[in-house]
C-alpha cells in the first residue's frame, strides 16, 4: 500500500502551477494564431461601434449595410462641407481686417475706481 501522507489531497507546488499556467497560456496563443479573422469591409467608414462585433464573433465579415454606409457618406461630406465654409469664412474674415485695421486704433481708456453704493433696502426687500 501506499505510504502515509500520500499525494491524494496535497496542494500544488509553484513550479507545478507555473507549468500548468504555461501550458494553457500557450495553447490559447496557438488557437488564436491558427483562428480565421473575417473581411471589414468598407475600412474608412466603418465606426467604432461596429467594431465592437469582433468582440462575439471573430470570424464574422463585417459590412455596413447600403443604408447605414449613405447615412455615413452623406456625414461625411455635410462634415467636409461645414468645414470648408468655415475656412472661407475665417479668410474672408482676416481680409476684412486686413482691409478696415490700417488705420489707427484707438488706446483703451485708463481705467477708474468706482466705489459702488450700497443699495438702501426698500419696503419690499428684508434682509
Amino acid at each position: 500500500m501506499g505510504t502515509p501522507g500520500g499525494k491524494i489531497n496535497r496542494p500544488r507546488t509553484e513550479l507545478k502551477k507555473n507549468l500548468f499556467k504555461r501550458r494553457r497560456v500557450l495553447s490559447k496563443e496557438k488557437r488564436r494564431k491558427h483562428q480565421i479573422t473575417g473581411a471589414v469591409v468598407d475600412k474608412g467608414l466603418i465606426t467604432i461601434h461596429h467594431l465592437k462585433k469582433r468582440a462575439s464573433s471573430s470570424r464574422a465579415n463585417i459590412t455596413l449595410s447600403g443604408k447605414k454606409r449613405r447615412k455615413l457618406m452623406k456625414q461625411i461630406r455635410h462634415a467636409a462641407k461645414e468645414k470648408a465654409t468655415m475656412q472661407v469664412e475665417a479668410v474672408n474674415l482676416a481680409q476684412t481686417k486686413e482691409i478696415t485695421g490700417s488705420g489707427r486704433r484707438k488706446k483703451p481708456a485708463a481705467s477708474q475706481d468706482v466705489e459702488m453704493k450700497e443699495a438702501e433696502a426698500g419696503p419690499g426687500l428684508d434682509s
